[in-house]
């Protein structure tokens, strides 16, 4: 191993014994669940080690580990078995909009509107489960208000308060996933 591998080695374990917490954090928010975002974080990190020779060049180690966990994520998220285990559905061309536009971004770029589904399987699941519960029902799967509330007795305004929120907490998501970038 030569001297820069050693470097970024050291680096690299300076980075998780300062950062891992942290980190840690931010994939239990976006994961759907602990023992997954402790996965993510491990892969992260092995990936970081295994490629210590390139990451010597890298300027900014903490964000590269950062976007190879975003990534893991993503990636757990596209394949289908997962997406069926969570319960994700595709998500409607105006609803992407609405969120899109909510968070400032431009809902008819095709590759924003790719990514932009991508991030919000990820981000609808660490949504509470009564605002997801309404999203999904309303926006996916074209239940009309009305309708949701004979089928539970949750009253109208607290299922469009429910959706509304959820709409906000996805765009602040999506916000947060833009800045990112």
């Amino acid at each position: 191993m030569g001297q820069e591998a050693a470097a970024a080695r050291a680096a690299i374990e300076r980075t998780y014994r300062t950062r891992s917490r942290g980190f840690l954090a931010w994939a239990r928010r976006h994961a759907p669940d602990a023992a997954t975002a402790e996965d993510v974080l491990q892969d992260a990190f092995i990936k970081a080690v295994a490629n210590a020779d390139a990451l010597a060049l890298v300027d900014d180690l903490a964000g590269w580990i950062f976007a190879a966990m975003r990534n893991r994520l993503l990636d757990l998220w596209r394949g289908e078995k997962a997406r069926a285990r969570a319960g994700a559905a595709d998500v409607g061309t105006e609803t992407l909009e609405e969120i899109a536009v909510a968070a400032g971004l431009d809902p008819h770029d095709e590759l924003v509107r790719s990514e932009i589904a991508a991030a919000l399987e990820v981000a609808m699941e660490a949504l509470p489960s009564e605002q997801r519960d309404a999203l999904r029902a309303q926006a996916i799967e074209g239940y009309t208000f009305r309708e949701l509330s004979e089928s539970s007795g949750v009253p109208i305004d607290t299922l469009m308060a429910r959706k509304r929120y959820a709409v906000r907490k996805l765009a602040a998501a999506l916000e947060e996933w833009a800045d990112d970038d």
